[in-house]
């Protein structure tokens, strides 16, 4: 069966355009295979019971299910163990979590926080905020022209001792992939805790935190096929001892009296209230369909596609392409003289979807002194055939914007 054919908005819908549409936004979201559609709706169909706390088959089996999936999720990024894997509603509140749950604490005046000019402002500003709050120093590693990072400049603020670094795996906006294995290595060498946003490297490249060596990583499940509101945080088991309490009710409880209150350890102590439980069973499920041999074999592909892409687009006089050849597929570019938002209007007008602005990376695009990009993301069920559409489509756009 094609991979394209498992994802029924392709084939169901044209968005009441006469065009097919083509979905080149993969990096914001990716969309949803039908056997994790199904999973959720078996769910809330014939399984619907809370985890941990019923004593009945259904709640015992639902349980059981969304533990293996906590197993599955150790296995697929290398982790030691599955208490090392903390479920969150995506990588924004993982990051949010590790501000608070281990910053706070593990902060002081005077301390360093280190960040990369490119990233996401989901891994920037809850580091800025909380340098502002602890009167820390707050470092952003520069960025050279193709987005890559200032490997000189990177080494000199190591040089700082920081007490946190914040990386990217891969640029968000441009597709870059960072060297994190080696970025990790010199951080730790400072004695710096690493936390690595791993949002848009978990459906394209293999992810093992335990050779990354980081502390943290953190991703989201709707970049990888699956639903939104279901991300992870993984949590190596050296720090564990330093994080404190988030948010406080039911499950994360050892005991209470009016007195004091006890909590039970990681992952239990950051997973507070009734979880996204259907989120993680269509999570488990996407990874089941990302790790099967008909995807992998796609990805694969996504690779020839991509270089497609780049030489088609190479051929437009007027595009610039900003970002490195070592990249996840994305192509992000601009055209002199014309505003990236009209391009993105007029795609859409002939059914063809991409992203276009700032990406939410507004220090990078001040660095690359531009205002935004078009950015084309690939997912697993795009093709040759989506290029041709697109750059058809492209060239239409900036026939009417050059009329």
């Amino acid at each position: 069966m094609p991979i394209r054919s498992q994802f029924k908005i392709f084939s169901d819908s044209n968005l009441n355009s006469p065009n097919p549409f083509v979905y080149l936004d993969s990096a914001a979201t990716t969309h949803k295979p039908q056997s994790v559609v199904d999973v959720i709706c078996e769910f809330y169909q014939t399984q619907n019971a809370n985890v941990h706390r019923g004593s009945y088959t259904t709640a015992n089996l639902v349980t059981a299910r969304y533990e293996q999936a906590r197993i599955n999720i150790a296995a697929f990024i290398g982790a030691n163990d599955h208490t090392d894997i903390v479920w969150t509603k995506g990588t924004t509140e993982s990051i949010n979590l590790v501000a608070y749950a281990w910053g706070e604490n593990n902060l002081s005046s005077g301390d360093t926080i280190v960040v990369l000019g490119s990233e996401h402002h989901a891994n920037f500003v809850p580091w800025q905020q909380l340098a502002l709050r602890k009167n820390a120093h707050f470092e952003v590693v520069n960025i050279l022209p193709n987005g890559d990072v200032d490997l000189t400049h990177y080494q000199a603020l190591m040089a700082n001792k920081p007490k946190l670094v914040a990386l990217q795996h891969c640029s968000n906006a441009l597709g870059n992939i960072h060297p994190i294995k080696s970025l990790t290595e010199l951080a730790k060498q400072a004695g710096a805790t690493v936390l690595v946003d791993g949002a848009q490297a978990v459906a394209h490249l293999p992810v093992n935190v335990k050779d990354i060596g980081c502390d943290f990583y953190a991703f989201s499940g709707h970049k990888m096929y699956g639903p939104t509101g279901v991300g992870v945080l993984y949590i190596a088991p050296n720090i564990k001892n330093k994080i404190s309490p988030f948010h406080f009710g039911g499950e994360m409880i050892q005991n209470v009296t009016r007195e004091k209150t006890t909590f039970r350890p990681i992952p239990a102590m950051l997973e507070t209230g009734t979880p996204n439980i259907s989120g993680i069973l269509g999570l488990n499920a996407a990874l089941e369909f990302i790790q099967s041999a008909p995807a992998i074999e796609a990805l694969k592909n996504n690779a020839q596609t991509y270089d497609y892409l780049i030489d088609q687009l190479s051929k437009i006089d007027s595009v610039n392409i900003i970002g490195a050849s070592n990249n996840i597929g994305v192509a992000s570019f601009v055209v002199e003289g014309e505003s990236v938002s009209d391009i993105g209007t007029l795609l859409n007008e002939q059914n063809v979807a991409v992203r276009c602005g700032h990406h939410c990376a507004m220090p990078l695009m001040q660095a690359l002194n531009v205002s935004g990009t078009v950015r084309v993301s690939l997912g697993i069920y795009n093709d040759k055939s989506d290029i041709d559409l697109f750059i058809s489509a492209l060239k239409k756009a900036l026939a009417v914007l050059n009329y």
